[in-house]
């Protein structure tokens, strides 16, 4: 009766282990797929982004360069303008 007895306490034992194993590989399954999901929706939010301020230059860029057709002389004014100021930081430093 003893060795039966130690049989089904073996028995036991090796089902809570199996019981402790599954739960861990359910973990460990249900962590990467939530790391996955948020690796995915990492990216897609750096790739709108990216095309969002892409857009954005764009904009500005065509601006800009609607502004400099329509006054030519204010561009020139300006840009010479700016490069004083960088000539004389620059003579500063």
């Amino acid at each position: 009766m003893n060795r039966k007895n130690d049989q089904t306490v073996a028995q036991q034992a090796a089902e809570v282990v199996d019981d402790v194993a599954d739960g861990a590989r359910s973990a460990v399954h249900g962590a990467r797929k939530a790391v996955e999901e948020t690796y995915e929706e990492a990216g897609q939010f750096a790739r709108d982004s990216a095309d969002h301020s892409l857009a954005k230059a764009r904009s500005w860029e065509s601006s800009l360069e609607r502004r400099v057709r329509e006054n030519p002389k204010t561009s020139l004014f300006l840009a010479a303008a700016l490069g004083g100021l960088i000539v004389a930081w620059w003579k500063r430093r």
